[in-house]
Parts: structure tokens; C-alpha cells; sequence
């Protein structure tokens, strides 16, 4: 369980997303996907991939689950690793 401060908390949004059909909705600062794309396929994931790019802010993070990476990915490129964790910066 997680607890925010009740400063940062009364600025967040969260919000369910069907990965598989909905399109970009915003633009986000921070997305957080934990555990999910190990279960797509190549071409499913490169999709989620591409509505993560759409949908985050230059110069947002990108937190994927252990299993997952954006290597190999269509976005690679345009995203820097944080240290060696499983945490993204979007640069372009």
C-alpha cells in the first residue's frame, strides 16, 4: 500500500485504462505500469509502447514492472533509463 502526502495526493488523478483499445486520453507527467506487459505479445506491446509515448509529457517517467523494459521497443530511443532502475525518462 502506498500513502501520499495529502499535498501531493489532492493533485493526482487516477484513472482506469483498457490498454488494448482505449487511445491517448492526456498527458500525463508519470505513468505507471507494473506487471502487465509480460503478458502481451511483441506486436501488443510495441501498441501500449506507442500510446505511452503519445500520452506522456516531454520529460516525463515512464515506470514499468520488473519483468519489463522499453528495450528493444519501437520508443527505445527516445528515453533515457534512470540509474538501473525500471524507471524512464522521456528526452524527445
Amino acid at each position: 500500500m502506498v500513502k501520499f502526502n495529502s499535498d501531493l495526493s489532492d493533485k493526482i488523478i487516477f484513472s482506469t485504462h483498457n490498454l488494448v483499445s482505449d487511445s491517448s486520453f492526456n498527458e500525463f507527467q508519470l505513468i505507471l505500469c507494473r506487471n502487465v506487459l509480460i503478458y502481451f505479445d511483441k506486436d501488443l506491446q510495441n501498441k501500449v509502447f506507442k500510446l505511452f509515448d503519445d500520452s506522456l509529457q516531454q520529460l516525463g517517467y515512464l515506470a514499468l514492472g520488473s519483468k519489463e523494459t522499453i528495450r528493444f521497443s519501437s520508443i527505445e530511443s527516445t528515453y533515457r533509463q534512470c540509474h538501473d532502475e525500471k524507471i524512464w525518462k522521456k528526452i524527445s
